[in-house]
């Protein structure tokens, strides 16, 4: 289980299943629940969101199958930041849940994070908390970064690997129907 991994405890018995493979990630679908969670999060009074993904590999294709927030806003200082900071006994009690409905094939593979309508979809936004998500270990490797948001009243979806050539690090995704 990737999430208690990040948390500092980990069981051998974890890491024999697919999310511990080392294989590039080339591209991203997202299923349509993912997509339609996301949808309705955008429209939350909420200034700042964001919250967790799981998935899991099929080649060098990552599938997102769920999506979460990151639990209850007062458990939070104001000041949240990018979304990305996420309280360790939500986490590991969702990733565990999780591991165990999907029979330890689903695990944690990366963050989300809303654009601002004031934001809309900057490049630099997206790369600054790229960084922000590796440095605090939120992201790696193998994890992958989706950035929301609207714009010219489109839903955009972007996702992002700090595991790619420098200065690519978007990867291609698209929307399962």
């Amino acid at each position: 289980m990737r999430v208690a991994e990040r948390y500092g405890w980990s069981s051998s018995r974890f890491k024999n299943h697919s999310s511990y493979n080392r294989g590039v990630t080339n591209s991203v679908e997202i299923s349509r629940n993912v997509s339609v969670f996301l949808m309705r999060q955008s429209v939350s009074l909420s200034a700042k969101l964001g919250g967790l993904l799981f998935g899991h590999h099929k080649g060098d294709c990552l599938k997102i199958v769920m999506a979460s927030s990151v639990g209850m806003p007062y458990w939070y200082e104001d000041g949240r930041g990018d979304g990305l900071e996420i309280d360790p006994k939500f986490a590991l009690g969702l990733g565990e849940a999780v591991h165990h409905i999907y029979g330890g094939e689903v695990d944690w593979f990366g963050s989300w994070f809303m654009n601002t309508e004031d934001e809309e979809l900057r490049l630099q936004k997206d790369m600054d908390v790229l960084a922000h998500g590796t440095t605090i270990g939120m992201l790696d490797s193998r994890s992958i970064l989706l950035s929301i948001g609207w714009k010219d009243g489109e839903f955009v979806i972007k996702a992002y690997s700090s595991d790619r050539d420098e200065g690519d690090y978007e990867i291609p995704n698209k929307i399962l129907k």
